[in-house]
C-alpha cells in the first residue's frame, strides 16, 4: 500500500516519513518542536557518500533554510558555485572564481555561476538532467569546495571531515516528500558529474 506522505503535520513528519524509507539515521534534539534544528543522514545507495538534510529554524518568520551536505573526495582544486540571479546572500566575497556563462539560456538567465575552471563548469553542466533538477528549485543555492561562503553552514555529522563538501541550499522548511527525493536525485546526479569531469575520485 502507499504511505501518505502528508504535510498536514508539519515538515518533521515529512522528514521522518524520509528517513524511514531512505533508511536514514536521524539527529533530533527536541522531537517535540518544529523549531529546533533536525539532520537526517541519509545513504546513497550502491556508493560511499551519504547526504545529510539539515533544517535550520530562524526566529525571523521566513528566514529558515534547509540545506543538504555531502562529502566527497576532491581529486584536485576544482571549485564552483550557483545562486540565484537576484540572489547574492552569502556569495558576495568568493575569491579566485570568475563568472561563467554555460551556454544554456534558461540556467543562464536563472543563475549566476561561478568557478575557478571555465570548461570544467560547462561541462560539469552540460547534463541536462542535473540542469532540470535545479531549476525546478528556483531559490537554490549550490557549491563544491568553496571556504569563504559568508554562511556556509556546517552539519554536525560533517565537522572535522577531512574531505571537501558539496553542499545544496534552499529556502525554507522543506515540508514534500517528493521534493526531499528530488534534492536526493540532484546530488546523486551532481556528485556523478563531479567525478564525470575528473573533480572528484570514484
Amino acid at each position: 500500500m502507499t504511505k501518505m506522505h502528508s504535510r498536514m503535520y508539519g515538515w518533521k513528519y515529512v522528514w521522518m516519513e524520509f528517513a524511514d524509507e531512505y533508511k536514514a539515521s536521524v539527529d533530533d534534539p527536541d522531537p517535540d518542536s518544529s523549531h529546533t534544528e533536525m539532520s537526517i543522514v541519509v545513504p546513497v545507495a550502491e556508493s560511499d557518500w551519504s547526504l545529510v538534510y539539515t533544517m535550520h529554524p530562524s526566529k525571523q518568520a521566513g528566514n529558515e533554510h534547509t540545506t543538504i551536505e555531502t562529502c566527497y573526495t576532491p581529486a584536485d582544486d576544482f571549485k564552483f558555485a550557483i545562486h540565484p540571479e537576484k540572489w547574492t546572500d552569502g556569495f558576495s566575497k568568493m575569491l579566485g572564481m570568475q563568472d561563467i556563462i554555460i551556454g544554456h539560456e534558461e540556467f543562464d538567465k536563472s543563475f549566476i555561476i561561478k568557478g575557478n575552471d571555465e570548461q570544467r563548469v560547462k561541462d560539469l553542466f552540460s547534463d541536462a538532467a542535473l540542469r532540470r533538477l535545479i531549476l525546478d528549485e528556483p531559490t537554490t543555492q549550490l557549491w563544491a569546495h568553496v571556504e569563504n561562503s559568508e554562511k556556509a553552514p556546517a552539519a554536525k555529522a560533517l565537522r572535522g571531515a577531512s574531505n571537501r563538501s558539496a553542499i545544496m541550499r534552499v529556502k525554507g522548511a522543506v515540508d514534500d516528500f517528493e521534493r526531499l527525493k528530488a534534492f536526493y536525485n540532484l546530488k546523486y546526479r551532481l556528485l556523478k558529474s563531479l567525478q564525470r569531469i575528473g573533480a572528484a575520485h570514484n
